[in-house]
Formats: C-alpha cells, sequence, structure tokens
C-alpha cells in the first residue's frame, strides 16, 4: 500500500512550503522587474520565475513549496529570502521554519513578572500591560485593564481583544493594527506551539482574522499612534509602543499614552484618579485599544 504524499511531508517542511507559497502570491512581477503581460492569471509570481530569480531549478522549487525533500541550504533560502524582499525579522522566521527544531518548554514570568507587575501598578497614569510570545496577557496594572474594558486584563488573550466586533468599530486604524498584532504572533510564537495551533484555531472563525493569518506576514511597524472612539468621551489619540522583555525572550510590554495636553492624557488622569477612589468614570465603559 503507498503512503499518500501528504502524510510523508515532515510537519515543519510542509509549514515552509506555506510560507512560501504566501509569500510568493503576494510579490508582484513589477517588484522583482519582471513585465505583467496580458492575460496573466497568478496573483503574484510563478513558480518558474522564483526559482529563475533565485538562481534553482523550478522542479526542486517546487519540492519546497509541497515540503518534500531535505532542508533547503541555507544559501537556498538566503536566495529565494532575497527574491522575495524579506527583512531580517522575515529571514529568521524562514529559516526557524526549515529547522525544524521543536519548540522549547514555555518560559513561565516567575520572579521576574512579579517584578514587573508590581512595577506596572505603580504606572498610574499610563496603561500598560505585559504579554507573552502567544500575546496572553500576564500582568496589567489597573488602568489598562479599565480602559481595555476588561480586555487588557491578565489572563485575557490581547489578539482575541482585538479581534472582538467593539474594537473593530472602535478603532479607525483597526486594519493595519490587526495585520500588526498578527504577525508579530506569527514572528514571536514557535510555528510548532500546541497554544499557537490552539489560538489559530479559535481566532480563525473570524474571517479577517482567517485572512491575515494567511498572508505569513511577519514584520510589521509595531509602534503605532492611533485613534479610539469612547463612549461618552469622542475619539482619542493614543501612542502605543512595545518593549521586548530581555529577561523574558518572546514576552512584550505595551505602553498607551497619550501626548502632553491631549484629551487623551487627561482621560487617562481621570480614570486614574477615579481608580484611586476606587470607583470608574464613564470613560472605562468603550471598548479598549489591543496593540
Amino acid at each position: 500500500m503507498t503512503t499518500p504524499l501528504s502524510a510523508a511531508v515532515p510537519p515543519h517542511l510542509a509549514r515552509l512550503g506555506g510560507y512560501l507559497r504566501a509569500r510568493r502570491n503576494i510579490v508582484q512581477p513589477e517588484d522583482v522587474g519582471l513585465e505583467r503581460l496580458p492575460g496573466r492569471r497568478v496573483p503574484g509570481l510563478r513558480r518558474d520565475e522564483v526559482a529563475a530569480l533565485a538562481g534553482i531549478s523550478a522542479e526542486y522549487y517546487l519540492r519546497l513549496e509541497q515540503g518534500r525533500g531535505a532542508r533547503p541550504s541555507d544559501q537556498v533560502l538566503t536566495a529565494i529570502a532575497r527574491v522575495f524582499g524579506l527583512d531580517a525579522e522575515a529571514r529568521a522566521y524562514m529559516h526557524r521554519l526549515a529547522s525544524g527544531m521543536p519548540p522549547a518548554s514555555p518560559i513561565a514570568p516567575g520572579a521576574a513578572g512579579e517584578q514587573i507587575a508590581r512595577v506596572l501598578a505603580q504606572w498610574t497614569h499610563t496603561p500598560a500591560y505585559m504579554s507573552d510570545a502567544h500575546r496572553d496577557i500576564v500582568a496589567a496594572n489597573p488602568l489598562a485593564t479599565v480602559f481595555g474594558g476588561g480586555g487588557l486584563a491578565a489572563g485575557n488573550n490581547q489578539i482575541a481583544s482585538l479581534f472582538t466586533d467593539e474594537n473593530k468599530a472602535a478603532i479607525v486604524e483597526w486594519e493595519d493594527m490587526a495585520r500588526a498584532a498578527v504577525a508579530t504572533l506569527r514572528r514571536d510564537a514557535h510555528p510548532a506551539s500546541a497554544r499557537l495551533a490552539q489560538l489559530v484555531a479559535q481566532l480563525s472563525a473570524d474571517p479577517d482574522f482567517a485572512r491575515m493569518w494567511a498572508r505569513h506576514d511577519v514584520s510589521e511597524r509595531e509602534d503605532a499612534r492611533f485613534h479610539i472612539a469612547v463612549d461618552g468621551v469622542g475619539v482619542l489619540e493614543v501612542e502605543g509602543q512595545n518593549f521586548g522583555v530581555r529577561s523574558l525572550p518572546g514576552y512584550q510590554l505595551t505602553v498607551l499614552s497619550g501626548a502632553p495636553g491631549s484629551v487623551t492624557e487627561t482621560v487617562f488622569g481621570r480614570l486614574a484618579a477615579a481608580l484611586a477612589l476606587g470607583g470608574t468614570t464613564r470613560a472605562s465603559q468603550g471598548a479598549g485599544p489591543s496593540l
């Protein structure tokens, strides 16, 4: 009895093949100096075009997209990355796919996480939270919890919060922000992680997430200035910055702020004052942002 081809494909090479197909469909002929001839039907580049530009045979490139054969050499991966115009983060991700290294044991925040949580709690006028490689929130200060309408509280997932109907309607730049968040999830979470598979299965019921995940983006602009509609207040301009946590690889610290003298700064100040008194304000009832 012949073993089906799909059963013989190593999972990590199958993921590499999926990544190559996605990037090939995004890169256009004009991006690599090719003329777009009438009647062209493929959404991006053809396999033979990628192969020729990378200096490999079309048959070999086809096997790569099918996940067949041995791990491609670093030279081949570098050549393909050049064709697709991948930046350093995307190249590193492609090499990680090809390596087939199993995911390491999850890093527990431990004492470092507890220390960061204590620091965040002292940031009374700036919403801030820390998430792991899967963007599961492990620590958040009270202001982030309130401003996020509960979606940015510890125990929630940043990506899942972003893909709620409330945030889709409230955040003016939602499409760009969501694509950036999905890209960082793919970049930071191990491709073979069980938690990643669980999260993707859960979120793929949302057509917007499924569309963005299928692009296989890895690199997007993370820090952003965005606008969010808050009930009873109006549209606020919020600045968001993401920082890597050196003591916890894969973890990310997100800080939201308003420009000095802005309405956003005033709202954050009023929320902080209400929290200090043990209450909330109307501003806390709106949809919350998730970077």
